[in-house]
């Protein structure tokens, strides 16, 4: 595709001057050296075992950058991320960029978004405009392979937007020829034309001889995508070529070798019209100076397309059975990843070939199989034009629920201080009793000490005993209310049962606290096309463990937002943790007694492990990280455990980022978070035997085909009879289980 080869165009023609040596012109058949090995020597030899680590990595960065051999961009750029600090957000944008730009190449398109998305999150923290303008151009493109034009003009607009608020003109002539690219794709010529005559314009008053050639070669590109162009137009076309040729030799530019494709295309449709011999030569000696170049470094598709040119050639001279050896020996070329448009490309130029041939039975082949990948081009585009309009709606449906929750956020952020407010009085007042009742106890151990001592007393004593058991009780009552009001502050903090199902309809949620309040909890929410699910699992459970809960649910309702990552919420919330529990070493503990003057103290070192996902259904994609948790995915017999980070969320020996992981999903796969609560119980109550991880994985899998309600009810009833009596129960249980 056009639009694919402007592309290649731009990363291969990054340096405009190579070496004169770098490559043989002599003839299409010499050995072929890739020019930018010798940068990419030059760069490796400053690394030694001294380098630093920041200083490899962006020697790294810089060698992904010059290559142009998509396994090459991948290995750097891989290289540059493992080394780089967490901190150096740019150049961490710039490998996430070149990675999507390594599977690009190879027209992996799927596999090329995440990268971008992940380079623009970053350049938009950092406020990096043109980083972001040029990840928006290739996310662009990505989509335009994708047969997004919606969205493939879309971003490209936004690119457009940033060039021209930065005045910056390379990037503004960079998105015009883009756009014109994409009309063209799609035959809309007019269009693609005025986005052309756009970047000429900007071109001719900067004087810059090399982007003036290429927009000559864009227009005549765009008279030879034309079906039905005049033979003045065709002259015309090889007039622009002959001005870029000129530019791109002198420069030594390997946009030369496309100049050299469109030549050859462009003359043999001359001879075509014409019949001269004088255009098929002139083909024939443009194609074999591109020759070697597209043998090595064409895609397939394109490879394709720049030898049917060749084949026209042979059609020309009536060389029939070399052009049919010559398209067999294409069709080799072929794997899963083509597309049904290229597929009856083939088979048109094939059926074209056997008519030729007078073999019409292999010509009715061709056409019936051209006819078949014809219509399964035109449903596979009006199947993702449906999913193109169904996907507007949704957006327009989501800005319509930001508009109405802007709204209410003020409402709700008012409201929800008053929650925690009273929750933590209530969770204040409860520590008060809890002292209290130690303090009675303890009261009450020496009263029976003495009443052993003093047994002539007990008649006179057993009175005063009486009423102060009546007072604990009363008490007690009372800390029990206590305790059962923070439960029903604490449920009325997680998301409701209407929620959770508004955002994934087909779930279950397994929730079975130890005591009445739980160190275990959970939390759901969307954002857009985002939904986002955390199962987190505190330090000790009961009373403790509640506090916790709160504090990270509190939490969590101002950390998670639009554009925020698991590996993000999770080293947001634990920056929250260490600094309101006072974990960080400057800071004055909560366990330090202000009256010693000793100056080692114990510090809080509680958190909570925790997993964190989120699902984009229009993407069909999974990203997660883990703090000790993994994740379960289930698809058909197969299960993928996807482990996280091996420290907690809180103060640790090893305060690393969180990582985070994205996978592809389909329809009809499972999802599953759990605590460690159910793993770790022991059987009856025992002490050597515990269902254990890999057990609870098992049963996961045969029971995934099962309604999420029953999945539910056979969870509990296998964990019920493996616990036996409630009071054998060792710590909370939260399982939660999403299908797609």
């Amino acid at each position: 595709m056009r639009l694919k080869l402007l592309f290649v165009l731009l990363v291969t023609t990054a340096l405009f001057t190579l070496p004169q040596n770098a490559y043989s012109q002599a003839s299409g058949t010499d050995d072929y050296i890739d020019p930018h090995q010798t940068i990419i020597d030059s760069l490796l030899a400053r690394i030694n075992p001294d380098t630093p680590d920041n200083t490899k990595a962006k020697y790294y960065s810089k060698i992904a950058s010059v290559a142009v051999i998509s396994d090459t961009i991948q290995k750097y750029a891989r290289l540059s991320l493992d080394l780089c600090k967490s901190t150096d957000n740019l150049l961490l944008a710039q490998n996430y960029q070149l990675l999507g730009q390594a599977y690009d190449r190879n027209e992996e398109f799927r596999k090329a978004l995440p990268y971008y998305q992940k380079s623009i999150q970053i350049s938009l923290k950092i406020n990096s405009s043109k980083l972001t303008a040029k990840t928006y151009q290739m996310l662009s493109l990505v989509y335009a392979g994708l047969n997004k034009i919606d969205s493939a003009t879309f971003y490209m607009n936004q690119a457009l937007d940033i060039s021209k608020k930065n005045n910056d003109t390379t990037l503004l002539v960079d998105c015009y020829r883009y756009l014109g690219n994409i009309y063209c794709d799609i035959k809309m010529f007019k269009e693609a034309e005025s986005y052309f005559k756009k970047a000429f314009e900007i071109d001719s008053l900067s004087g810059n001889s090399h982007e003036y050639a290429f927009d000559l070669y864009e227009l005549a590109q765009l008279i030879d995508g034309q079906e039905n162009c005049s033979t003045q137009d065709l002259i015309t076309a090889t007039e622009y070529l002959a001005k870029a040729a000129c530019v791109f030799e002198a420069s030594n530019s390997y946009t030369k070798f496309y100049v050299y494709r469109i030549f050859s295309s462009v003359y043999i449709k001359l001879a075509q019209k014409t019949g001269e011999k004088k255009y098929a030569d002139s083909c024939f000696y443009y194609h074999q100076k591109a020759d070697t170049y597209f043998i090595k470094n064409a895609p397939t598709s394109e490879f394709r397309s720049f030898y049917y040119v060749y084949v026209d050639y042979m059609i020309f001279y009536k060389r029939y059975s070399e052009a049919e050896f010559f398209m067999i020996s294409l069709g080799n070329s072929f794997n899963e990843e083509t597309s049904p448009l290229e597929y009856e490309e083939y088979h048109r130029k094939f059926k074209e070939v056997y008519l030729l041939l007078g073999n019409y039975e292999k010509a009715y082949e061709h056409s019936e199989k051209q006819r078949e990948y014809a219509w399964k081009n035109l449903n596979d585009n009006t199947i993702s034009a449906i999913a193109d309009i169904k996907a507007e709606q949704a957006v327009v449906e989501d800005k319509m629920k930001r508009e109405k929750a802007e709204i209410m956020h003020a409402a709700e952020k008012k409201q929800m201080k008053i929650v925690i407010f009273s929750l933590i009085g209530g969770l204040v007042l409860v520590l008060l009793l809890v002292f209290y009742i130690f303090r009675v106890l303890k009261i009450r151990k020496r009263a029976n000490a003495e009443l052993s001592e003093k047994n002539s007393l007990l008649a006179a004593q057993n009175e005063e005993i009486e009423a102060q058991r009546d007072t604990i009780k009363a008490q007690s009552d009372e800390i029990q209310a206590s305790i059962n009001y923070a439960r029903r502050i604490q449920r009325s903090m997680l998301p409701p049962n209407e929620t959770i199902t508004s955002i994934f309809p087909d779930h279950f949620l397994l929730y079975k606290p130890r005591d009445i309040v739980s160190g275990d909890y959970y939390w759901v929410g969307q954002f857009g096309d985002n939904k986002v699910c955390i199962v987190a699992d505190c330090t000790g459970h009961g009373v403790p463990g509640g506090f916790l809960s709160v504090m990270g649910m509190s939490n969590l309702n101002f950390i998670v937002g639009q554009d925020v990552g698991p590996d993000a919420i999770l080293n947001r919330l634990r920056e929250t943790i260490i600094t309101n529990l006072r974990q960080r070493d400057d800071a004055t503990s909560a366990l330090q007694d202000e009256s010693s003057s000793a100056t080692a103290f114990y510090r809080s070192c509680d958190g909570m492990d925790a997993v964190v996902y989120i699902v984009n259904e229009r993407q069909m994609t999974l990203t997660f990280a883990g703090a000790n948790n993994p994740l379960v995915l289930i698809r058909g017999n197969e299960i993928q455990v996807l482990k996280g980070d091996r420290m907690p969320v809180g103060i640790y020996a090893r305060l690393n980022p969180f990582q985070s992981t994205s996978v592809d999903i389909q329809k009809g796969d499972c999802i599953y978070t759990f605590s460690d609560g159910f793993q770790d119980q022991f059987e009856n109550g025992g002490v050597n035997n515990k269902f254990t991880a890999r057990r609870l994985r098992q049963l996961l899998l045969e029971i995934h085909q099962q309604p999420m309600a029953e999945q539910k009810e056979i969870l509990n009833r296998t964990f019920e009879e493996w616990r036996g009596p409630a009071e054998n129960q060792t710590d909370d249980v939260v399982v939660m289980g999403v299908r797609i």
